[in-house]
């Protein structure tokens, strides 16, 4: 008699380190200052996902083109980036739970980010624990500046309230198979 644990389901998650950070963060900081940042009565956050007109989708692909290959390869699948936009958190700002499609993947990018003083983008499990019907909550792993963290798009996921004066940037965007 044979009794083992084994996995049902595989909840593929990705984490990448964009290399030549230097560079790359200084394009992309000089692509998001050319934006119109807004402020909504149901964000509370600073975002140009609304004014941007997917204005960065190309930039930000070519910018990251190897790791997006890199992903498409681990994951076994072929995507298109077709929305990319940026997230900035000042002193008290937070973001509600939230996901963004019943399918496809989507990104975050730890533009600026300190990892002594800010908090990274909690996400939680689509099930609940079988011994606590607790929700699971789990932060990525290691994350600082260049970090690239990939989930199913369905993942629930929201930010804490930055706690500090130093602004929290982040890239988001979204892949769809093809």
């Amino acid at each position: 008699k044979i009794i083992m644990k084994i996995p049902l389901f595989e909840y593929p998650s990705f984490r990448y380190e964009l290399d030549d950070w230097d560079f790359k963060k200084k394009s992309l900081l000089s692509r998001i200052n050319k934006e119109k940042f807004l402020r909504t009565d149901i964000q509370h956050f600073e975002t140009d996902r609304q004014t941007n007109k997917n204005s960065y989708v190309n930039f930000l692909s070519d910018l990251i083109r190897p790791t997006l290959e890199e992903f498409c390869k681990e994951a076994e699948v072929s995507c298109t980036m077709t929305d990319a936009w940026c997230a900035r958190y000042k002193k008290g700002d937070y973001q509600i739970t939230h996901n963004h499609r019943a399918w496809g993947f989507s990104g975050i990018l730890y533009v600026d980010y300190d990892p002594e003083v800010h908090t990274p983008t909690t996400f939680m499990a689509p099930w609940q624990d079988p011994r606590t019907d607790k929700t699971l909550l789990i932060y990525p792993p290691l994350v600082k500046e260049s970090v690239l963290f990939i989930t199913p798009s369905y993942t629930h996921h929201y930010v804490e309230p930055n706690n500090c004066d130093t602004i929290r940037t982040v890239i988001s965007f979204d892949l769809l198979p093809q």
